[in-house]
């Protein structure tokens, strides 16, 4: 447990260094700082689902571990740690911030997809109504299709 302490502390330190490089307008060292928190925190959760800590301890080291490889534009990694964390049995508030964290990454994925395949003039604007009965609808849409919306 304590080698998953020292872990998570140092990747915090580190992310919070990141956002000062960040701050300060050091892009580029601020990724590489980045980066080491990822490193950093993926492993104290790969440390604590391998001790069989539990929950809610994996699933928020798993959440956090997604996040920063979100923020590096890690997507693909992004994405396998959420699940992962989502394949434990998290509390509620943890499940639903990791289920958000994989729809931005899938929308992420998409765009970046989506981008590649077309030319800046060839997107498409849709507008849909959905009745407030069926709000959960549009989130299920957005998750299958990986849709930008603006509400």
């Amino acid at each position: 447990m304590m080698d998953i302490q020292k872990f998570h502390n140092n990747a915090m330190e580190l992310a919070d260094k990141a956002d000062y490089l960040k701050m300060q307008g050091n892009v580029d060292e601020a990724k590489a700082v980045y980066r080491q928190s990822f490193e950093a925190e993926r492993d104290a959760a790969l440390m604590a689902h391998q001790q069989k800590l539990g929950e809610p301890t994996e699933s928020v080291l798993f959440r956090s571990a997604a996040s920063l490889a979100y923020t590096i534009g890690d997507y693909r990694e992004a994405e396998r740690l959420a699940c992962q964390g989502l394949a434990g049995n998290p509390p509620a508030e943890i499940a639903e911030e990791l289920r958000s964290l994989y729809d931005a990454v899938s929308m992420e994925r998409n765009m970046s997809q989506m981008e590649a395949g077309t030319t800046s003039n060839e997107h498409e604007n849709v507008t849909i109504t959905i009745p407030i009965r069926e709000r959960n609808l549009l989130n299920v849409l957005i998750r299958k299709f990986g849709w930008a919306c603006i509400f």
